[in-house]
């Protein structure tokens, strides 16, 4: 009823296209300002345009949805601006650019294994002073793809963090180009480029940031593209310079080479497997110092993660079950990859069987999210253009507004009681997490409903047939 009453407003002209074009306006416009002002206003203030732009955008892809389309060429000129502002400005979302900049620093001015080594050795490089306090004493955590370009980035850079920033921001915005490219040629559909390229996260964020997250995703979409072409091949290599990049990513992976085989012959899947695991995975192995990198990284706890209500609860009063938090600090490694392994086994179950893959491996990306201790808000960005190629669900409206809770949260320098106040305090690492948790299980695991055999099946509803 409510889903017929919107589509019924989204179509009434000329009510719907003055929407349209009002909340592509101001999503555009809070991004922009949010990027250009971010020094100098109220980290509530901050906070209030990342909320308003989540909720224009929202509506925004709604409309585009209900309507079928989107106007092209303001969704391109919004994109662009935004993107161009991301380069234009400085990172005050996140320092990790200087954090790339002295790894690479390390390998090339220094000499040293990054993942056994970290900033605080070498206290007088001019780098070293930019990077954040709480990755001072923290190795490389990334894998060898993305460790080759900090280090290949490194003579270019310097000791200047103009170019430190600039580089890294600039590969992100042409990887998220490149994407969106792909994505308009595959689906043909504005709405599409509206859900990956005008949610906040991906100027304020992903871009500004310069994150190497957007060379992972563009890394997936060219593996799926080459997947539904069966170039067996390219789709591995694809695959395996994504994991080489964070490690992490490997479920997505796994859920695109269970769909592979369930169609390939054996010596198709068995060549992906060996490629992806050979060349992605595998060197991991011969990384000294990343396991134990790899290890200590998952007993940190950020803001909106999942484990700061389960921490609550394992570490209080209930008998039998109370932790210290040095032993809460050791379960965890084990015990997220015990949540995300379960959930990725309901993906692989439910979701593989499909035509397509997409929702396969943005489920599996997103069970490996909200299971996570610590998560950053660009994590989710993955799986993004996946979400994007078919109509919204759960799970995808889950994982945008979740990143996007994120990102707001990021806005203050502390989320404590004192500062944003008690029941901020517990709406932001309490409730949001958990509630964002809840939802990806269920929209994983919950049996799907019945299908209306007058329509067509939902495995099938490709968004190039509903633009």
């Amino acid at each position: 009823m409510v889903r017929q009453r919107w589509d019924t407003v989204a179509r009434t002209e000329p009510l719907g296209t003055a929407l349209v074009y009002a909340t592509l306006l101001v999503s555009a416009l809070a991004s922009a300002v949010l990027l250009l002002t971010v020094a100098s206003i109220t980290p509530t203030e901050r906070a209030t345009l990342v909320i308003v732009g989540l909720t224009a955008w929202v509506l925004l892809v709604a409309l585009g949805w209900a309507r079928g389309t989107l106007p092209l060429r303001p969704v391109l000129v919004a994109i662009v601006l935004t993107s161009l502002l991301a380069v234009a400005t400085p990172s005050h979302q996140s320092n990790d650019v200087f954090s790339y900049a002295m790894y690479g620093r390390i390998v090339t001015e220094h000499h040293h294994n990054p993942y056994d080594t970290y900033p605080m050795h070498f206290e007088g490089d001019p780098m070293r002073r930019h990077v954040s306090d709480i990755w001072q004493r923290t190795p490389d955590i990334y894998g060898p793809a993305f460790t080759v370009v900090m280090a290949a980035l490194a003579p270019v850079v310097g000791e200047s963090t103009f170019l430190a920033r600039l580089l890294y921001q600039l590969i992100a915005v042409s990887a998220v180009g490149a994407l969106l490219w792909l994505l308009w040629k595959r689906t043909r559909n504005p709405t599409v480029l509206a859900f990956v390229g005008l949610h906040p996260l991906v100027s304020v964020s992903v871009i500004n940031g310069g994150h190497p997250d957007a060379l992972i995703a563009l890394a997936f979409m060219l593996a799926f593209l080459l997947a539904l072409e069966r170039r067996v091949v390219p789709c591995a290599l694809a695959l395996a310079f994504g994991v080489s990049i964070n490690f992490s990513v490997i479920a997505g992976a796994a859920a695109l080479g269970v769909w592979a085989a369930r169609r390939w012959t054996r010596p198709e899947t068995v060549k992906l497997a060996a490629i992806t695991l050979g060349l992605g995975a595998a060197p991991y192995l011969f990384l000294s110092g990343w396991l134990d990198n790899a290890k200590a990284h998952q007993e940190l706890v950020s803001r909106l993660s999942v484990w700061n209500p389960l921490g609550s609860i394992l570490t209080g009063p209930f008998p039998y079950v109370s932790l210290s938090a040095s032993q809460l600090r050791s379960v965890m490694p084990d015990s997220t990859t015990l949540m995300a392994g379960l959930l990725l086994i309901f993906v692989l179950v439910r979701f593989t069987g499909r035509r397509t893959p997409e929702l396969a491996i943005a489920a599996a990306l997103a069970a490996f999210l909200v299971t996570s201790p610590w998560v950053m808000p660009w994590y989710a960005f993955a799986a993004f253009p996946f979400l994007a190629m078919r109509r919204p669900n759960l799970l995808a409206w889950s994982v945008a507004i979740y990143s996007a809770f994120i990102l707001m949260s990021d806005q203050f320098p502390s989320l404590s009681p004192e500062v944003v106040g008690s029941v901020t305090h517990h709406f932001y690492q309490t409730a949001i997490p958990a509630l964002a948790c809840l939802a990806c299980v269920i929209s994983i695991v919950a049996r799907p409903r019945p299908r209306d055999v007058s329509t067509p099946a939902a495995d099938d509803e490709l968004t190039l047939l509903i633009a």
